[in-house]
C-alpha cells in the first residue's frame, strides 16, 4: 500500500518502508510473509534450543541478568543468530519491503535523538516520582552495601547495553518492523506482531538464564504474574519503537532510548536505590512490566501515530540503509 493511498484508519507512518506498493516489487507481499515466518520461528523458537545446548554442555545457566552477557554460548547464539538470520533474509530473499534503517544519515537527527534521550530520562523520572508521591516507592541515594554509586553503576552497564541494543534494535526494528509493515496489516498491528515475537524471544532469559537474585531484585511478583505484565509492556514498547523507527527512518533513536532506559532501570532496581511497598513495583517500576510503563509507552505510541510522516517515502528499497 502506497502512503498516498493510505486508508483513514491506518496512519501514513505505519505504511511499508518503501516508495512503491510492495506487491509491485520483486517478491512482493507473499515473499514478505514467508520471510517474516522464517524470522519469527528462528527468533522466537530457537532460543529454547540454545537453552538445551547450555544444559547439554554443562554451562552455568541461571547466573545471568538483563544487563550483562551471562557468559554462556547459548546466550550468545540467542542474540547473534536472529541478527544473522535477519541480514541473511534481507540480502538473500528480497521482498521489496524497504531498507534496514541502519543509516546514520537521517532527517532531523537532533529532533529524533533528543526525543529518544529526553523520553527515556523523563519516563524513568516520572514513574519513580509518581510512585514516591503515592507513597508506594522510596528512593535511596546510597546503594545497597557492596554496590557502586549510581553514576558508576550506570557507566558500568552502558557499554554492554549499547552493544546489545544495537543488535536488538537491528533485529526487531531494522528487519522485523520493515517486513511486518509489508504484510498489509492495518494500523498498529504490524508493530504488535513484531512485539509478540520480541516478547517470545525474551522468555528464555527470564525463565532460565536470569539468576534468582537478579529476578528478585527486579520484581516482587511471581513469574506467573510478572511475565504476562512484562509481555504487555514489550508490546507497548514495540508499537512506540516501531513508529519511532518509521517516523525517523532509522533505528538509532530506538537504540538510544532502549540503552538509556535499560542502563538507568537496571542499577536503580538491582543496587537497592528503589524500594517498594508490598507489590507496588507492579504499578511503578521503571521496568517494562509495570502499569506505569505500559501507559507511558502506549500514550507515546499513540502520539507518534497522530502526525503523518513522509519517512516511508524517503527510504528507497533494496539498499542496506
Amino acid at each position: 500500500m502506497n502512503p498516498s493511498t493510505a486508508s483513514p484508519d491506518q496512519p501514513v507512518a505505519d505504511q511499508p518502508v518503501a516508495d512503491q506498493p510492495v506487491a509491485d516489487q520483486p517478491g512482493g507481499t507473499r515473499r514478505a510473509r514467508v520471510n517474516f515466518a522464517v524470522f519469527a520461528i528462528v527468533t522466537a523458537g530457537f532460543g529454547w534450543l540454545y537453552v538445551a545446548l547450555d544444559e547439554a554442555t554443562g554451562a552455568p545457566i541461571g547466573t545471568g541478568s538483563a544487563s550483562d552477557a551471562g557468559g554462556t554460548l547459548g546466550q550468545g547464539l540467542w542474540i547473534i543468530v536472529p541478527a544473522v538470520t535477519a541480514l541473511g533474509l534481507y540480502l538473500g530473499s528480497p521482498d521489496g519491503a524497504g531498507t534496514l534503517g541502519v543509516t546514520l544519515r537521517f532527517r532531523h537527527p537532533l529532533r529524533w535523538l533528543g526525543l529518544a534521550a529526553g523520553l527515556s530520562l523523563a519516563t524513568t523520572g516520572l514513574i519513580v516520582m509518581t510512585g514516591i508521591a503515592a507513597r508506594a516507592v522510596a528512593f535511596h541515594l546510597d546503594p545497597a552495601p557492596g554496590k557502586p554509586a549510581l553514576p558508576t553503576a550506570v557507566a558500568a552497564v552502558l557499554g554492554f547495553m549499547l552493544v546489545k541494543n544495537v543488535l536488538e534494535e537491528f533485529i526487531f526494528r531494522g528487519y522485523a518492523t520493515r517486513t511486518a509493515l509489508a504484510l498489509g496489516l492495518p494500523g498498529a498491528w504490524p508493530h504488535v506482531l513484531v512485539g509478540v515475537v520480541w516478547a517470545a524471544w525474551h522468555l528464555p532469559l527470564y525463565l532460565v538464564w536470569m539468576s534468582q537474585d537478579q529476578y528478585a531484585a527486579s520484581t516482587s511478583l511471581p513469574k506467573t504474574i510478572y511475565l504476562p505484565m512484562l509481555c504487555l509492556g514489550i508490546l507497548a514498547m514495540a508499537v512506540f519503537l516501531g513508529r519511532l523507527r518509521v517516523r525517523s527512518g532509522t533505528i538509532w533513536p530506538g537504540v538510544l532510548l532502549h540503552t538509556l532506559s535499560g542502563s538507568l532501570a537496571a542499577p536503580l532496581l538491582a543496587d537497592g536505590h528503589l524500594s517498594f511497598t508490598g507489590h507496588a513495583d507492579a504499578l511503578f517500576s521503571p521496568n517494562a512490566n509495570s502499569v506505569a510503563s505500559v501507559l507511558v509507552y502506549t500514550l507515546a505510541g499513540l502520539a507518534l501515530s497522530w502526525r503523518p510522516s513522509t519517512a516511508s517515502r524517503k527510504l528507497s528499497p533494496g539498499k542496506a540503509g
